[in-house]
C-alpha cells in the first residue's frame, strides 16, 4: 500500500504543476507530502524499522537548520518558501525507505512519466494555438512560451527532468524489463516514448530557458562520455552541423545577447545571462554587508526581490540563494548533503554511476547557473525521488557494487536511533 501511496505523490506531482493546478499550490503541495508522510509510517509500520545513512542525516541537519533560522527570523521569511525548500530533499528519504527494489524503483518512475503526459500535450496544444505565450521579449519582439505552466521557466525544467527520468527509466532497465507492454523493447513504448521526447524537446526549445537547455546538454554528454563516447563524438558532429545551419532560428532566442549585439544594442559583460552577473554581484555585496548573525543564519528564508526586507535581492543562482537565504551555516550543510550524494554515486555499479552521475553534475550546474532545483518544487520534488535510486537496498544491486567500505547506514528499529559512524 505504502508503494502505490508514493507512485500516486510521483503521477500527481507533474500534473500539480499545471497552471490551473498551481492556484492551489500549498493546498496540492502539503497534500502530496502528506501522502509521502503516510507511506513512510505504513512502512515503518509493516518492516519495523527505518534505514538512516549519512545523507539523510545531513538532510535532518539541514532541515532543523532551515526550521530554527525560521523560528528566528520569522518576520523576513515565509513559509512557503521553507516549505518548497525541505519537502523535496525529506522526499529523498521516505523514496529510499519506501521503495525497495529496482522493479519497484522502474515502477514509480513510469508512474511519474505517465504523469507528464498531461501537462506536456496540454503544453503543445497552448503553444500550437497561440495560447501560453508568458511574456514576449523586448529586445527580440520573440514571445517565450509558458504553455500549461506558470512561467516559461517551470515548463523548460520540467521538459528536461522528464527527459532525464525517461533516460532513467530506459537505462535501468534489467533483462526482466525489456519485454511486455512498457518494457523498452516493446514497440508501443518505444513509439510512445519517441513522441513524448519529441513534444518536450519542442516544448523546451519554445520556453527559451537556457539554463535547461544546458542542463540536458551536460547530462547527455556526461552520461555518453562514459557508456558511449562514440554516440557521443558522432551527436557532437550532428548537432554542430545541425546548430550552424539553422542559426537565424535559434540564435535569437537561446542567445538575445548575440542578435541585441548585431542590431548595434552596446552591451557589457554585467548584461550577458539576462543580467545575471550584475544580479550576483549584487546579492554578494549585499551579504558582505550583513551583521555577523544574518552571515550565519541569511536574510531569511524567501526574502528575495520584492519579498526583501532591506536591501533587494535578486538571486537567479541557487548556491547564491542558500547562502544569502540560509546563511554561511546554512550552505556548509547544503555543500555536505551534495558531497555526500556524489560519495555516494561514486560508489555505485559502474553503469549506475555514469548515469546519476551525469543527472548530479547536470542539476548542480543548472543550481549554479539559474534558480531551478532548490526552490522550484515542481522538478526538485520529483529529482529527490529519481536519485533515491543510489540508496535501494535491492539485495541484486548491492552484489554488484564495487568494493568500498560499508556506508554509514544502519537499520533503526522503530522507537530506537542508532548511528554507526565509519
Amino acid at each position: 500500500m505504502e508503494l502505490f501511496l508514493i507512485k500516486i505523490a510521483a503521477f500527481f506531482r507533474p500534473i500539480a504543476s499545471l497552471e490551473y493546478a498551481e492556484t492551489l499550490f500549498e493546498l496540492v503541495g502539503g497534500a502530496l507530502f502528506l501522502v509521502l508522510l503516510g507511506a513512510l509510517l505504513m512502512r515503518m509500520a509493516t518492516s519495523k524499522a527505518v534505514y538512516l545513512s549519512l545523507i539523510d542525516l545531513l538532510i535532518f541537519a539541514f532541515v532543523l537548520w532551515c526550521l530554527a533560522i525560521y523560528v528566528v527570523y520569522y518576520d523576513s521569511a515565509r513559509i512557503k518558501d521553507v516549505a518548497k525548500l525541505l519537502i523535496p530533499p525529506l522526499t529523498y528519504v521516505v523514496a529510499k525507505n519506501v521503495v525497495q527494489t529496482r522493479c519497484d524503483y522502474r515502477a514509480l518512475l513510469l508512474w511519474m512519466l505517465a504523469g507528464f503526459v498531461l501537462p506536456i500535450v496540454l503544453s503543445v496544444v497552448l503553444i500550437a494555438t497561440g495560447e501560453g505565450v508568458d511574456y514576449v521579449s523586448y529586445w527580440t519582439d520573440l514571445p517565450r512560451w509558458e504553455g500549461a505552466y506558470v512561467g516559461a521557466h517551470s515548463m523548460g525544467h520540467s521538459m528536461t527532468l522528464f527527459l532525464i527520468a525517461l533516460t532513467v527509466y530506459w537505462a535501468t532497465a534489467g533483462d526482466g524489463d525489456r519485454d511486455g507492454v512498457f518494457g523498452t523493447r516493446s514497440p508501443v513504448f518505444v513509439a510512445l516514448a519517441a513522441v513524448m521526447a519529441g513534444l518536450s524537446l519542442y516544448c523546451l526549445y519554445m520556453s527559451q530557458v537556457r539554463s535547461a537547455v544546458l542542463g540536458l546538454l551536460v547530462f547527455a554528454a556526461t552520461y555518453l562520455y562514459f557508456v558511449r563516447r562514440a554516440m557521443l563524438v558522432y551527436g557532437a558532429i550532428a548537432t554542430a552541423i545541425v546548430a550552424a545551419g539553422t542559426v537565424p532560428y535559434w540564435l535569437p532566442a537561446l542567445l538575445p545577447e548575440v542578435a541585441m549585439m548585431q542590431r548595434g544594442i552596446e552591451l557589457d559583460v554585467m548584461d550577458l545571462g539576462s543580467d545575471r552577473p550584475r544580479y550576483w554581484l549584487n546579492d554578494l555585496t549585499v551579504f558582505a554587508d550583513l551583521p555577523l548573525d544574518r552571515k550565519l543564519g541569511g536574510v531569511g528564508i524567501g526574502a528575495i526581490a520584492e519579498h526583501s526586507v532591506g536591501p533587494r535581492l535578486y538571486g537567479h543562482n541557487d548556491w547564491l540563494q542558500i547562502l544569502t537565504q540560509t546563511g554561511l551555516v546554512g550552505l556548509v550543510l547544503f555543500f555536505a548533503l551534495q558531497a555526500a550524494v556524489l560519495r555516494r554515486i561514486l560508489r555505485s555499479h559502474p553503469e549506475e554511476r555514469a548515469l546519476f552521475l551525469a543527472l548530479f553534475c547536470a542539476v548542480n550546474i543548472m543550481m549554479l547557473v539559474s534558480n531551478s532545483y532548490v526552490w522550484r518544487i515542481q522538478v526538485s520534488q520529483l529529482y529527490y525521488m529519481i536519485l533515491a535510486f543510489i540508496e535501494i537496498r535491492d539485495p541484486r544491486r548491492k552484489s554488484a557494487e564495487v568494493p568500498a567500505r560499508q556506508a554509514a547506514a544502519v537499520a533503526v528499529p522503530a522507537g530506537r536511533y542508532r548511528h554507526l559512524a565509519e
